[in-house]
């Protein structure tokens, strides 16, 4: 008889054999590939210098209304751009500046995600360069010299793009809100966005990719979306971000370049809400204490004061062979 942990660790690996044919790496163009076809739009070449510059209003001696929640920093010169966006899908791109001179960026990053089946895919420029901003979809290759870093370097890489992205592919930042018109932000003004829609990360390099979402009932961090834990690092937006978005200024939880909370300077969680609310930071800090009971190796925590569970990991749905997986599901489960 098989114990159920055991069959159900089986049907991921078959499915993950299945889904990219044993391969425990792939090349950037096979990835590439593999996201096209689960995701139904691809990353074209593209012009970062087309996109739209991110405003640092009122910057001054460092400091800005809105700054840059990945490292803090006001970055005047960075630009966003929406590459595609369809009523099932969208590819976004980022392109910080980081004080490269014109035409050049010390950051270039592309999400590419499918609404209806979840399926994401993060990509990522190389780290030790500055880079043109005339870019070359992936597609075509890492580019030589290189431009773009393997999904292998990605996944075993300090900055694991889920280490922030654990509650779904868009971290919805005032940062990035505040864009308009073409480029707006996919779900800016969406107070519901990653509330319950589907997330799973595309390659054989991110299978072993999990995000978990937190719960504590009537909690009011999670009345719009979710907030997560992942098993791949110790920050993410359960953690640390509802900490960062919620907290007062001069706190070591706070952004230390964004100007004082005020109308042109809101805080940045709950929405319309301008000043510090020590009941929302509160909220948060109920969130990060059931997080922290979080390991992938421990039972998950099912109570109404802390609930942790999987919604998201290895994309599944488009690479499947239903008749061989069916046959050797029923098998083991006939075996009982």
């Amino acid at each position: 008889m098989f114990p159920r942990k055991l069959i159900l660790n089986f049907v991921f690996l078959a499915l993950a054999t299945l889904a990219y044919g044993g391969d425990s790496s792939q090349t950037l163009e096979q990835f590439a590939k593999a996201c096209d076809e689960a995701i139904g739009v691809t990353v074209p070449d593209f012009d970062s210098d087309n996109g739209t510059e991110v405003p640092t209003t009122h910057f001054a001696n460092g400091r800005c209304d809105r700054p840059n929640v990945l490292n803090g920093i006001c970055d005047p010169g960075s630009r966003f751009q929406v590459l595609a966006n369809t009523p099932d899908a969208y590819v976004v791109a980022h392109a910080r500046k980081e004080g490269e001179p014109l035409g050049r960026y010390g950051d270039i990053a592309v999400i590419q995600h499918n609404k209806v089946n979840g399926a994401t895919c993060f990509y990522q420029g190389a780290l030790d360069l500055d880079h043109s901003g005339k870019v070359k979809a992936p597609s075509k290759g890492v580019g030589n010299p290189p431009f773009w870093m393997t999904p292998s370097a990605i996944a075993n890489s300090s900055f694991p793009c889920i280490r922030c992205h654990d509650s779904g592919p868009i971290i919805r930042s005032p940062y990035l809100t505040q864009i308009t018109g073409v480029n707006k932000l996919p779900g800016a003004g969406d107070f519901g966005f990653n509330k319950d829609a589907p997330y799973a990360f595309v390659g054989s390099d991110f299978a072993h990719w999990k995000a978990y979402k937190v719960e504590v009932s009537g909690n009011i961090c999670i009345s719009c979306h979710r907030l997560g834990v992942n098993n791949v690092s110790s920050t993410g937006t359960a953690r640390v971000l509802g900490l960062t978005a919620t907290a007062d200024m001069g706190t070591p939880e706070a952004q230390a370049s964004k100007n004082p909370h005020s109308a042109d300077s809101p805080i940045w969680m709950p929405p319309r809400q301008v000043t510090f609310s020590q009941h929302s930071f509160d909220q948060a800090k109920e969130i990060q204490r059931c997080a922290e009971q979080f390991g992938e190796n421990l039972a998950l925590p099912d109570s109404p004061t802390c609930k942790i569970t999987l919604f998201a990991r290895a994309f599944e749905g488009a690479r499947t062979t239903p008749s061989s997986f069916g046959a050797i599901l029923e098998y083991l489960l006939e075996s009982q």
